[in-house]
């Protein structure tokens, strides 16, 4: 594994590629992935060589590329997009007699994506009840509006992650309640990386369901 991959997949720009090499079942041109992403040719390129590279992409003519395997590209992604390293992390509980929190956050203006398990469970029941996670900009502004209160305690907790790359928050999916879960790809993503207790082995339902669903969450 060379540096250069390993700062490509790393930032912003390879997070905005390959969310969309997931999500959509396509063959790829450069300029298409640079207007579905938002990222400079340049920079795709670069992406799209390196993923090449690895064999995570597949050339079918000049500057058209597909992706033979996603969940290689996910695990591969994983390795240095990781949701521990990439988001600042903070823990609150909910006030007593407060009706759930869920119900409430589609009532306030903040901006939000729910992850983790509790995202999970939504396309694959058979994920095991973990932390509440969500995606906000500002943790505090959110806690104010949601009524929480900050805690020490990780496991039992609601934990808001405030992410460094917007990408978090790309093609998120609303519930009937108008709550925002965050796409399947970034939700598997994280669960492989850290927004499930250690305890909890929960990323290996939402996989099934991924690989046996591809036509509901790749468009």
């Amino acid at each position: 594994m060379n540096a250069t991959a390993t700062s490509l997949y790393a930032g912003d720009a390879a997070a905005r590629v390959i969310r969309a090499l997931l999500d959509f079942r396509s063959l790829w041109t450069t300029h298409d992935l640079v207007t579905t992403s938002g990222v400079p040719a340049q920079s795709v390129r670069g992406i799209i060589d390196a993923l090449d590279q690895e064999d995570l992409v597949e050339r079918r003519a000049p500057g058209v590329v597909t992706v033979p395997s996603w969940l290689a590209l996910v695990r591969r992604w994983n390795e240095d997009f990781r949701f521990t390293r990439n988001t600042h992390l903070t823990y609150w509980r909910t006030k007593p007699g407060t009706p759930p929190l869920l119900d409430r956050i589609p009532t306030t203006p903040i901006r939000h994506a729910v992850t983790g398990t509790t995202a999970a469970h939504h396309w694959s029941p058979a994920t095991p009840t973990g932390r509440t996670v969500i995606y906000t900009p500002d943790a505090q502004a959110a806690a104010t509006l949601w009524e929480l209160i900050p805690t020490r305690t990780r496991y039992k907790s609601v934990v808001l992650a405030e992410p460094e790359s917007d990408v978090v928050y790309t093609r998120s999916r609303k519930t009937p309640t108008g709550l925002r879960l965050a796409a399947p790809a970034q939700v598997l993503a994280d669960l492989l990386t850290g927004a499930a207790t250690p305890r909890t082995p929960a990323a290996a339902p939402l996989t099934h369901w991924m690989q046996q669903h591809e036509l509901d969450w790749r468009y």
